[in-house]
C-alpha cells in the first residue's frame, strides 16, 4: 500500500469517526431535549465542533433525524430473524428475537427513546421513514402469525390487530424500561427477566398448548 493510499484510508476513517460522532451526539441530544426542542447550535455545543463541521456531513436537522431513523432500522432489522414454524421449538427462536430486540434497546437506550417517541407532523420524510419503519415491523409480525396458525404453532387470530398490539405492547414496555424517571423495577430488570416478561405477556398467549410445554421444558 502507497502512501498515498495509507493517507486516504486515515482520512476515510476520520470522517467516519466524526460523523459517527455527531450521529452520537445528536442522539443525546434529541434524547434530552426532544426533536422539536433541540437545534442544530445544541448538537454542535454537544459534539465539540465548529458550525461550517457540521454542514460537511449533514444539510439540516431532518437529515440528522433521519440518519438515526435509518441507524435504528438497521440495528432492528438485523437482530430479527425469520422463524420457521416448522422447527423444533418454534417457541424457542421467538424468544431469542425478543432477546434480541431487548438487547438492541439496552445497548442504545436513547436512539431506541428517540425513534419509540417518535416526531410525527414535523416533516414528510421523517413521517414516511417512521410509517416505513412500524409497516415493516406490522407486516413481519402478520406474516408470523398466519404461518404460525398455518402450521398449527399458535392459535388464528385477527392478525392486524394483534399485530398492532404486539408491537405497541413492546413499544410501551421498552420506553418505560429506558426512560431516567420510570419504574425503579422495570430500570433494574435484567435483560433475561425484561426479555421473557415480553414473552409471557405478548407472545406465550398465542401459542397453542403443544408449543407451550416445548418452550417451558426448554426453558427449565
Amino acid at each position: 500500500m502507497t502512501t498515498v493510499d495509507r493517507r486516504m484510508l486515515r482520512a476515510e476513517r476520520k470522517r467516519s469517526e466524526r460523523r459517527d460522532a455527531i450521529l452520537r451526539a445528536a442522539e443525546h441530544v434529541f434524547c434530552v431535549r426532544g426533536y422539536s426542542d433541540a437545534s442544530i447550535a445544541d448538537v454542535i455545543d454537544a459534539a465539540q465542533i465548529s458550525r461550517g463541521t457540521f454542514y460537511l456531513y449533514f444539510d439540516s436537522k431532518d437529515s440528522l433525524y433521519l440518519e438515526l431513523v435509518e441507524r435504528f432500522t438497521g440495528f432492528v432489522t438485523e437482530a430479527l430473524q425469520v422463524v420457521d414454524p416448522t422447527d423444533v421449538n418454534p417457541a424457542e427462536r421467538i424468544l431469542e428475537n425478543v432477546q434480541r430486540i431487548v438487547d438492541v434497546a439496552l445497548a442504545h437506550p436513547e436512539l431506541t427513546q428517540l425513534v419509540l417517541r417518535e416526531s410525527r407532523g414535523l416533516n414528510q420524510a421523517l413521517d414516511e421513514r417512521l410509517n416505513r419503519l412500524y409497516g415493516f415491523l406490522h407486516d413481519m409480525v402478520v406474516g408470523a402469525l398466519v404461518k404460525g396458525a398455518e402450521y398449527g404453532f399458535i392459535r388464528r387470530v385477527y392478525e392486524p390487530v394483534v399485530a398492532t398490539a404486539l408491537i405497541g405492547a413492546f413499544k410501551e414496555v421498552l420506553l418505560h424500561r429506558l426512560a431516567p424517571g420510570g419504574p425503579a423495577g422495570q430500570r433494574a430488570a435484567s435483560r433475561t427477566l425484561l426479555s421473557h416478561a415480553l414473552f409471557e405477556f405478548s407472545v406465550r398467549g398465542l401459542l397453542d398448548n403443544q408449543a407451550l410445554s416445548t418452550t417451558c421444558r426448554a426453558q427449565d
